[in-house]
């Protein structure tokens, strides 16, 4: 039987309003938030603090082998300084907002 191809891991797509490329992922094992990043903008330690608040998270883009797809994982307190992956932050689009009604709080 011919079916649709399964996707397992991150959902590839872009941004309907600035078209940036996006990386979308479940990420976390007990309390999972929906992750929406460029993964082609990563930022600076400098970056990172400027781009942190209460409804933006930075997150670090790691691939657990060169064959892996990039994954996504939460930067906590036990996060090594010197980790040798990009860091990429929420996504928050600067271009116009497409229609419709808009959510006003994060939950």
């Amino acid at each position: 039987m011919a079916g649709r191809a399964v996707r397992r891991g991150g959902d590839d797509s872009r941004c309907p309003a600035c078209r940036a490329p996006l990386l979308t992922q479940w990420v976390g094992d007990r309390a999972a938030l929906k992750a929406v990043v460029d993964p082609t903008a990563p930022l600076t330690p400098d970056e990172q603090a400027a781009a942190r608040g209460p409804n933006r998270l930075i997150w670090c883009l790691y691939k657990p082998h060169p064959q892996a797809p990039a994954r996504l994982r939460w930067i906590h307190r036990g996060h090594p300084a010197t980790c040798p992956h990009p860091h990429v932050a929420d996504h928050h689009c600067p271009g116009p907002r497409p229609a419709g009604p808009q959510p006003d709080t994060l939950f």
